[in-house]
């Protein structure tokens, strides 16, 4: 926390943790961290408030269309509950640990919340991109 308030604004470089954490580790602490598991802790270190909150958004933004998905479509709520499902497991896991900077984690969710966003919107009925006869 401490760590945080020393650059709020730009933090300290991503994927800085390893080297800058030994500056604000005390003699009570001697193993070697790599991570901080805690991805939003990390995230603000790493990136500054700024950054991270930004990051934040972006990811509940994608939750969020989603969710409305699970309202907009008549049927079909499979794709959007999927995604909704599992930005509550990822975000709910990342307060403990940082399976989301492991790639084939974060590849598969970005791969599901493509999915889930693509399909929040009901398919039009009389659509433009419908061949005339």
């Amino acid at each position: 926390e401490e760590a945080i308030f020393t650059s709020p604004f730009l933090g300290m470089g991503l994927g800085s943790f390893e080297e800058a954490f030994r500056l604000y580790r005390d003699e009570t602490i001697s193993d070697f961290f790599r991570y901080a598991h805690s991805v939003y802790l990390e995230v603000g270190f790493e990136l500054g408030i700024p950054a991270a909150t930004s990051l934040i958004f972006a990811v509940a933004g994608m939750a969020l269309l989603s969710m409305s998905g699970l309202w907009r479509r008549q049927r079909s709520h499979l794709y959007p509950a999927l995604g909704v499902a599992a930005t509550v497991l990822v975000a709910l896991h990342s307060l403990v640990d940082f399976s989301l900077q492991m790639p084939a984690v974060a590849v598969t969710y970005f791969a599901l919340m493509g999915v889930a966003c693509a399909q929040a919107y009901p398919r039009e009925r009389n659509s433009d991109l419908t061949p005339r006869s």
